[in-house]
């Protein structure tokens, strides 16, 4: 760990580990700070939905508080000689159960010569404790490496040279839907992808409802069933689905 409040923490990641977590083309860019200073704008034009059942509901992923953060730290290192890979870290509290559940984010930053690449492993998790949660507690993660056709409801709202990750190989389109290109037009896919998955967008109107209302329909019963919603809003919420067909 090198910096951290108590609901942020950022660490310096080994270079062992690092590449087991990225796709394989983009370890071939040539690694470089040179762009670090631009990671607060890009992360403040990322978008993700509020819920499953929110339609349009999208709000910034990383608040403004921790923007400012962020771009702290990135005052500190941006200017150090030798070129690393970061990891920050940070938590929400739950506002019913503040002190045993938390929506928690983490995301890699590595910078190359012509950008930056910015991959998820978190997105808004949601955690629950046993009891009251310590800093030691949260921040723990479990590195995973980052396959394809993962798919966060994640929108990219500032369209200037960001993209969400796409590649090519001989036999199909790969999309990996929670890593994010700046500027390294090495790997900005053209066309830029700035939302994933966005089938639904090109369907008509009435075919898009019957597509996905019996979806959201069986997220809101696994919901009920996991108790993240009581019984009267799984009523109602099914009512209002409903309606749709």
């Amino acid at each position: 760990m090198v910096d951290s409040t108590s609901s942020i923490a950022f660490f310096e990641v080994e270079e062992g580990d690092w590449k087991e977590l990225f796709p394989q083309s983009i370890l071939q860019s040539e690694p470089s700070m040179e762009h670090l200073g631009d990671l607060p704008k890009i992360l403040s034009s990322i978008q993700y939905k509020r819920g499953v059942l929110a339609y349009e509901d999208w709000d910034q992923l990383v608040p403004d508080s921790y923007v400012t953060e962020i771009d702290k730290f990135v005052q500190k290192i941006k200017n150090q000689p030798e070129n690393k890979v970061y990891l920050c870290s940070y938590k929400i509290d739950d506002l019913l159960s503040p002190n045993v559940k938390i929506l928690k984010t983490s995301f890699y930053i590595l910078g190359t010569k012509h950008g930056l690449v910015i991959l998820f492993q978190e997105i808004n998790t949601n955690i629950s404790f046993p009891t009251q949660y310590a800093f030691e507690d949260w921040i723990i993660i479990k590195p995973t490496k980052i396959k394809p056709i993962y798919k966060p409801e994640l929108w990219i709202k500032n369209k200037d040279s960001i993209s969400l990750y796409k590649e090519k190989n001989e036999s199909k389109t790969l999309v990996y839907g929670n890593v994010i290109v700046y500027k390294d037009f090495n790997l900005l896919p053209n066309p830029p992808l700035y939302r994933y998955p966005k089938e639904e967008d090109d369907l008509p109107k009435d075919l898009e409802q019957w597509k996905t209302v019996p979806e959201k329909l069986k997220v809101l019963e696994e919901m009920r069933k996991n108790k993240l919603i009581t019984d009267e809003e799984y009523q109602k919420k099914k009512t209002e689905l409903l309606k749709e067909f």
